[in-house]
């Protein structure tokens, strides 16, 4: 069946009706669009409306399929208005069955899109605790704290609009924290951040005695600075299991007058350390490496007489790194 030549044949007796697009879809309950592409021969109408189109233009079925006026049944071919009939039935059923698809599709997509968003709102979690602050950092204008996530990694928490960031201090004092983070990026946000009062350890209790000491000439001013591993704790997180270790390092001063050590810097759970001229000024500093993935390694330098970190580089030089070796990867 030529689509242009029955899309013709509904505009020419429509015209001879006297009736508008407008008026034949309103009298059919579809859209005048929808007549004009029957007309220009761009679609069939759906099978259901033939009768009443038939009907509206003064035709009978048969000659709507014909496409012309019969004046006797011996003048028409008998076979030609179903033909017609079943290829406007198909094209409904051709056209009914994209709908279908693209229904199933829509709803297909939109499960796949809920399911995505279950499981990314199951990463997230809501926890308070009493922790210390490893780090402070401002990037872009935003303030972060970072605290220990206790599964072997760093969280990073943006500071909400309470935090008094330039308040809090790091290292071992303690922080009453509530905070939602995703355990995915281990990214999240602190909305309070109050001081207990009180030194809080998070992770383990270290025990253990001193095995090791050492002594560098001529850092932070220092004739001797003595340093010391103690606490050696099997880490639980790092690879290779059983033979990663990580211990606290004291770095101190015998006083003269008293007689006592003089603690000038206390690391606490790193791996490995070293002296290294890291800023160029022809001074050592500290180099530690770190257990965290996120923040490998922190310098320590002399800072209005005393030692603090100064940078936590993402890496450093390889004669550096290869000073940071540990036993097992030596």
């Amino acid at each position: 069946m030529d689509m242009h030549a029955f899309g013709q044949f509904i505009a020419e007796n429509r015209r001879k009706r006297g009736l508008t697009q407008l008026q034949l879809a309103e009298a059919l309950h579809v859209t005048d669009k929808a007549v004009s592409k029957w007309e220009r021969g761009l679609s069939f109408p759906d099978v259901t409306l033939l009768e009443p189109l038939a009907a509206k233009l003064d035709l009978t079925v048969a000659e709507l399929m014909a496409c012309r006026r019969q004046e006797s049944a011996e003048s028409k071919g008998v076979d030609e208005p179903m033909q017609n009939l079943l290829t406007i039935s198909r094209a409904s059923v051709r056209k009914e069955r994209r709908r279908s698809w693209q229904r199933l599709g829509a709803v297909l997509v939109l499960l796949a899109v809920t399911a995505a968003v279950a499981a990314w709102n199951a990463l997230i979690q809501r926890d308070q605790c009493s922790t210390s602050i490893y780090l402070k950092e401002t990037v872009n204008g935003v303030n972060y704290l970072y605290i220990d996530a206790l599964d072997g990694h760093l969280l990073r928490l943006r500071c909400g609009d309470d935090i008094d960031f330039d308040s809090l201090q790091t290292g071992y004092d303690g922080y009453r924290m509530e905070y939602v983070w995703n355990q995915a990026t281990h990214r999240g946000v602190v909305f309070t951040c109050t001081a207990t009062g009180w030194p809080c350890y998070t992770g383990s209790i270290y025990t253990g005695s001193i095995d090791d000491s050492g002594y560098v000439n001529f850092i932070f001013g220092y004739t001797t600075l003595q340093f010391r591993g103690e606490n050696h704790l099997q880490d639980p997180y790092l690879e290779p299991k059983g033979r990663v270790f990580v211990c606290d390092l004291q770095f101190f001063v015998d006083n003269l007058e008293t007689g006592e050590e003089e603690t000038v810097l206390f690391v606490r759970g790193c791996l490995n350390h070293t002296f290294a001229d890291m800023d160029g000024d022809g001074e050592l500093e500290i180099v530690i490496r770190t257990r965290w993935p996120e923040k490998p390694y922190t310098v320590y330098d002399m800072v209005n007489g005393e030692v603090v970190a100064v940078d936590w580089p993402d890496t450093v030089l390889e004669a550096v790194r290869e000073q940071l070796k540990c036993i097992w990867e030596q």
